[in-house]
């Protein structure tokens, strides 16, 4: 199967990096020559010689404002109607897609950042021209980049905000651990490959066991002990209602 990424900012390129651990042959439009020499990956610049290429699944990784655009632009330049397009921006609807291609099996999803690595969360909101083998190749392209939450198109938008953009909060949260340690005197590389193994470790518990957050902070919080002291720090300086604020200002509120 060939795959076209349309765009190679850092979705676009996180996506590549994390299709170029299977086997499926790459390619790319860009006007980042440099990108693509990094990416050694075919990567055009026009896209009539893209679409030369035959290729059978195109996911759009531009900004969301283009979008719609790129795809006419695609449909003009000889898009084949065997084509599965997948779009990437939050807020583009799957009828927005069917607009613009509307011969062209559509649909639209929101990965994050770590399908660079294949461990994304990505939520899939199938439109109803994706049938078939269509959609057994969506999935099994998806799948290879993470985990997939298929979701009403109606909660796309609040999946992609917490697939989307936590990362970037939890980021946040081990950098502050990271120097809370060191202002223990822990060493600093130390202290981030600890806090590292910590969130992979309880990330894996969470997907493996089944039990609710709640749950899981309860077996680590002993009455009277060091874990539930911090729980209350945490609580009597903000950190819960500042995440509820996070969240309803990513998502738009």
């Amino acid at each position: 199967m060939k795959i076209a990424v349309v765009g190679l900012g850092h979705m676009g390129t996180a996506m590549v990096q994390g299709l170029k651990r299977g086997s499926e042959t790459l390619l790319a439009y860009s006007s980042n020559e440099k990108k693509a020499v990094e990416l050694e990956i075919p990567t055009y610049q026009s896209y009539q010689d893209l679409l030369n290429e035959g290729p059978d699944v195109v996911i759009l990784t531009v900004p969301a404002k283009l979008v719609t655009k790129v795809l006419q632009d695609l449909v003009a330049a000889g898009l084949s109607e065997k084509a599965v397009v997948l779009s990437a921006a939050a807020s583009v609807s799957n009828a927005d897609l069917r607009a613009a291609a509307p011969q062209n099996p559509v649909t639209t999803f929101i990965p994050n950042i770590p399908v660079a690595v294949g461990a994304g969360s990505i939520a899939l909101a199938e439109d109803p021209t994706i049938t078939g083998v269509n959609e057994e190749n969506v999935h099994r392209l998806l799948e290879s980049l993470g985990d997939v939450l298929v979701v009403p198109e109606s909660q796309l938008a609040i999946a992609g905000t917490i697939g989307g953009c936590s990362p970037a909060f939890i980021d946040i949260l081990m950098d502050a651990m990271e120097d809370a340690a060191v202002a223990k005197g822990m060493d600093r590389g130390q202290a981030g490959a600890l806090i590292a193994s910590v969130v992979k470790g309880t990330a894996t518990l969470a997907q493996q066991s089944n039990l609710s957050a709640a749950d899981l902070k309860g077996q680590i919080t002993s009455p009277g002990g060091t874990t539930i002291k911090g729980v209350l720090a945490l609580d009597q300086h903000g950190f819960r209602p500042a995440i509820h604020a996070a969240i309803s200002a990513a998502a738009g509120d």
